[in-house]
């Protein structure tokens, strides 16, 4: 047996989808599961022997001049359906058209999806109502012909993995059978786990230092952050690392002239950023399990989220403190708590690092192979009673 799956998308060493799909098949890999990965191409830093490109590595500057990426994806989708041999798992992530979907139910292959992200109706709802909220018209770019794609995808798998309890409270909403629906989670690299000497003088120091990190948009709910902070009034800083989104510029922008608020733009070097903080903040409207959260438990940070932001690993008043995104007084008060009671910040902080060896790659990746083969086993019983 084969976990066969496909990622028609670059595999990016920088995180996002395709980050963790190749994350969790190498671990798969390593556990002794036989796995392949179809996708575009990938960065040399992350790719291994499982992978089959269809761009190889030498050819990526060409590749990408010549050819569009709806080409190479139904290039990379064909492939693939070549590829399906009677005992493999189709296991497809997000990016392949609802045709595959559709061949790879008729060759009776089982057939498992990822959903990154909340149904599209959920996220939809979520989006619609906030940009309306602030008088905006809505240009998250979820409509009703993508929902109702996500809806025919899902009515042709087998199994899918939800990364968070939220992920999955959206699929049952969508109708998706409960038993097909296996809970899982992402996770992070070893290098992701500072050294304990790396964080042992956090509890001295006198300015303490917050970071957002992620798409810096209305989606993230950094609006609503920087509202928190400002009424906060907490003696310290603000780091909003990542890009900022067009749609959201006209609410950011009037913060960064704060002297305690600084943006970046973009860094390879999240290790630092994170090795500098002492507190994670993400009040998230919509997400599936954000990876940025996992570095925070790396980095042994006490945090502040949303329920989403929270991907279902952060327990409330445990790793951080969980809070809806729109509860004003509680932000408030939870940052002023976290930056003036060190005893408390630390404490929180101590759990959050003892959680992050749960949340390895190798340990997520053996424990998903391991739900997938006992869900299938479970199937196969069922229907020969």
């Amino acid at each position: 047996m084969r976990i066969n799956t496909i990622c028609p998308d670059y595999i990016s060493s920088l995180g996002g989808p395709s980050y963790a799909c190749q994350a969790l098949l190498g671990a798969m890999n390593a556990a002794g599961i036989d796995v392949s990965l179809y996708c575009v191409s990938s960065a040399n830093s992350v790719h291994r022997s499982f992978y089959r490109l269809s761009i190889p590595l030498w050819a990526k500057p060409v590749g990408y001049r010549l050819f569009t990426e709806e080409c190479l994806r139904r290039y990379t989708e064909r492939r693939y359906l070549s590829s399906l041999e009677s005992q493999d798992l189709a296991y497809v992530w997000p990016g392949t058209s609802l045709e595959t979907y559709r061949a790879i139910k008729s060759s009776g292959h089982i057939l498992i999806t990822e959903n990154v992200n909340t149904h599209q109706a959920t996220s939809k709802e979520i989006l619609d109502e906030e940009w309306h909220r602030l008088g905006l018209t809505p240009g998250h770019g979820i409509n009703e012909k993508s929902i109702a794609d996500e809806n025919e995808k899902l009515e042709l798998i087998d199994y899918v993995f939800s990364p968070s309890i939220e992920v999955t409270r959206s699929l049952i909403r969508a109708a998706v059978p409960r038993e097909a629906i296996i809970q899982s989670s992402y996770g992070c690299n070893e290098n992701n786990i500072l050294l304990p000497e790396e964080i042992a003088g956090r509890g001295s120091r006198t300015e303490l230092t917050a970071i957002f990190v992620g798409r810096i948009g209305i989606r993230k709910g950094v609006h609503l952050l920087l509202d928190y902070w400002v009424k906060a009034g907490v003696t310290g800083k603000l780091k909003l690392v990542g890009r900022i989104e067009p749609s959201a510029m006209h609410l950011i922008e009037p913060y960064l002239n704060k002297q305690d608020i600084e943006h970046i733009p973009f860094t390879r070097d999240l290790r630092s950023v994170y090795l500098d903080a002492d507190v994670f903040l993400l009040p998230s409207l919509e997400e599936g399990s954000p990876l940025v959260t996992y570095l925070a438990l790396g980095a042994g940070l006490p945090s502040i989220v949303s329920p989403m932001g929270g991907g279902g690993i952060i327990n409330n008043g445990h790793e951080g403190l969980v809070i809806d995104p729109h509860d004003a007084d509680q932000w408030i008060e939870s940052i002023r708590k976290v930056f003036s009671d060190t005893g408390y910040r630390l404490s929180i902080a101590n759990h959050a690092y003892r959680l992050a060896g749960h949340y390895l790659w190798k340990n997520v990746g053996r424990r998903r192979a391991g739900s997938l083969l006992e869900s299938i086993a479970n199937n196969v019983n069922l229907k020969s009673r």
